[in-house]
């Protein structure tokens, strides 16, 4: 079985490899930082704001199209999960078929 390397490493890695330093005007001085100085409030503001949205997404009832049964995603679904709109692409738990779920009007 082949791992895959996820896009979110690629990009990390291509930030700390790429970034030796940056300018930085503060008060009209311009000042040299370090790339690490940089990257790693952008990668922890990134993590928290992926966190919560997933979080309030997985927090929402979705109805399988093909089965009609309304179900709770796990968290870890729902940030992987492809959509359109409101609309996401999970497997349904109980039929256990892949398709586009709607957001369920009832809570």
């Amino acid at each position: 079985m082949k791992k895959r390397i996820s896009p979110l490493l690629i990009l990390i890695g291509t930030v700390l490899v790429s970034l030796t330093s940056c300018k930085v005007n503060w008060f009209d001085r311009q000042y040299d930082a370090p790339w690490w100085m940089i990257a790693i409030p952008v990668i922890i503001f990134s993590a928290i704001m992926f966190s919560i949205s997933g979080y309030i997404i997985s927090s929402k009832k979705y109805v399988c199209p093909k089965c009609g049964m309304t179900f709770h995603p796990k968290w870890r679904q729902t940030i992987f999960s492809i959509h359109i709109g409101s609309d996401r692409l999970f497997k349904c738990p109980h039929c256990n078929e892949k398709s586009f779920c709607r957001v369920s009007r009832r809570n």
